[in-house]
């Protein structure tokens, strides 16, 4: 991966809620990137992994709390 995908990967992450492990971890991984400008194969999966399931959290919640709010879309 590239430092462009790191810097949006870290974006995100950085406005999400993170657990207290999740914080750790983004940080030791921002350490290190910036230390060695690359990260392991193991770090990469890690945090790809943790940015998937941001992500999908976002679209699952939010399309969720839409159609909870949206009148359209409730049927009688």
């Amino acid at each position: 991966m590239d430092q462009e995908r790191f810097k949006t990967m870290v974006s995100l992450l950085e406005r999400d809620e993170l657990t207290l492990r999740e914080k750790h971890f983004l940080g030791e991984v921002k350490k290190y990137f910036f230390e060695h400008s690359n990260l392991t194969e193991q770090q990469w999966s890690i945090l790809e992994g943790v940015y998937r399931e941001k992500i999908w959290m976002r679209k699952t919640f939010f399309s969720q709390s839409y159609l909870s709010k949206n009148p359209s879309s409730r049927t009688a």
